[in-house]
């Protein structure tokens, strides 16, 4: 194709430019003509139309993108083919990936973390119960609009259950799908696979939101698989001690290297993950997130009348001159003192307010350490005006990023109260279960009536052995007193 430089028209779609390019095809911006609305078209490379398989793969992935029709699946338009390509005409998404996401953030708030494994299990429960599985969850196929919508994308490797086509298109012994998600069966064989593998994907996905980490790694794709195979890895709360024992627990069963130990199906997860009680409302890293409730409904999360609920703005107010003028100050202080000495005033441990000077690269590297805050204010004179750092140009992304992350450690710092007395909740439950599991069996109650009987003699014995106790020292003080 052309690329770039003009646009060509694909049937109904105009392609305006080139996004980015995949393992099979080319994703551009394009514009779908009936409907007036843009949209993003993946249209598969020449070179593997040629191939075998690879033209009913493709098709196969866009009727597998039609039939889910879910709140946070990715909307699949149009398929065809003109001028000798073949194309998929898709939702167009205007944010990032949660893999761009922990790039940034380095990882996600448990509340968030559990928000995006809600959604994303509810997602594919659906296409489960439809006949379908994804086989490539991961991160870069989980993406965020800027208003905190969360989507599963790329069902290219989604793969009919009664398909019987799959058997012609995929080799025996290709794994297909991404080695770090990849459930160790499916690199066996991907042709005999079930939903337990997008369990074992989400699972991962679940513990490299939590750490940044992922829980297997190797020096190569046999190393990793081997590993896999062997189900042992780090606990995702040595990572991340924020992590309540009951989630990494979750994340461990989820991850199970046989597949009849881990949930057998995404609305058992869903189920142990509501019950954590944990899951955030929005996406605490996106302004003006959309308000999301998990809800149980039929087994299930129900998140279609939920994605479309916004937290209720306040109307904003009017600006006056005098902001205005604030925000072209900033532009120009921003112009002109781009390479200078910089006032910078903040408040110290000791809770005093404090001004410095530092120079531009000195302000960005202390964002990024997190040694500033939203607080902290600057200036081109000691005299000022002070304005957030957020307001110059110079600043701006950075003080962004340096907000996100701050305001995900607080939120995380605010629940920590709550973890602990959750982890006291399931130790007392623990106890509980252990002594009903003793209770049920012969060898067990008869211990528990060994543990009965001792604790009855302790007591008896004590019972007369306090009063002689106390006899014997009256006795031994009317002695004295003779």
């Amino acid at each position: 194709m052309s690329g770039d430089r003009k646009s060509t028209v694909l049937g109904d779609f105009l392609l305006k430019r080139k996004l980015g390019k995949g393992g099979m095809g080319t994703v551009y911006l394009g514009h779908q003509i009936s409907l007036d609305r843009d949209c993003a078209v993946k249209v598969l490379s020449k070179e593997f139309a040629q191939k075998p398989g690879f033209v009913e793969r493709f098709i196969r992935e866009a009727r597998a993108m039609a039939r889910i029709d879910h709140p946070n699946v990715v909307t699949c338009y149009a398929v065809g083919e003109e001028k000798g390509y073949n194309y998929v005409a898709m939702e167009l998404m205007d944010g990032q990936s949660m893999q761009d996401w922990v790039d940034q953030l380095g990882r996600l708030s448990v509340p968030d973390a559990i928000l995006t494994a809600l959604i994303c299990a509810d997602a594919l429960e659906h296409a489960h119960e439809m006949g379908m599985i994804h086989r490539d969850v991961k991160p870069d196929n989980i993406l965020v609009t800027k208003k905190g919508v969360i989507k599963v994308s790329d069902l290219g490797l989604a793969k009919a259950v009664d398909d019987d086509e799959e058997l012609g298109l995929t080799q025996s012994g290709t794994g297909l799908g991404t080695p770090h998600y990849m459930a160790p069966e499916q690199a066996r064989n991907a042709k005999y696979v079930d939903r337990r593998v997008d369990v074992y994907a989400l699972g991962g996905t679940l513990y490299f939101l939590l750490t940044g980490e992922n829980p297997f790694t190797g020096e190569s794709v046999l190393e990793l698989i081997m590993n896999k195979e062997k189900g042992q890895f780090i606990s995702a709360r040595r990572h991340n001690p924020e992590i309540p024992e009951r989630l990494d627990l979750i994340i461990d069963k989820a991850l199970a290297a046989k597949r009849e130990h881990r949930y057998q199906t995404c609305a058992h997860m869903i189920s142990d993950l509501e019950s954590l009680g944990l899951a955030g409302e929005s996406l605490s890293f996106i302004e003006d997130a959309q308000r999301i409730v998990p809800q149980r409904a039929g087994g299930a999360v129900s998140t279609s009348k939920a994605s479309s609920a916004k937290i209720p703005q306040t109307k904003p107010k009017k600006k006056t001159a005098r902001a205005s003028n604030t925000s072209e100050f900033a532009k120009s202080q921003t112009m002109v003192n781009s390479s200078g000495q910089w006032y910078v005033k903040r408040i110290g441990s000791d809770g005093r307010v404090k001004v410095g000077k530092m120079t531009a690269p000195q302000i960005v590297t202390a964002m990024k350490t997190d040694k500033l805050n939203g607080k902290t204010t600057a200036a081109t004179s000691s005299k000022g005006p002070f304005l957030p750092l957020a307001q110059f140009r110079e600043f701006e992304e950075e003080a962004k990023r340096m907000l996100t992350r701050q305001v995900s450690k607080e939120r995380d710092n605010n629940l920590a109260a709550e973890y602990q007395k959750l982890a006291k909740q399931y130790e007392r439950r623990k106890l509980w279960r252990s002594l009903w599991k003793l209770t049920n069996s012969a060898v067990g109650f008869v211990g528990l009536l060994v543990w009965i009987a001792l604790i009855a003699g302790v007591i008896i014995g004590l019972y007369y052995i306090i009063p002689w106790a106390f006899d014997q020292v009256a006795s031994q003080v009317g002695v004295q007193e003779s």
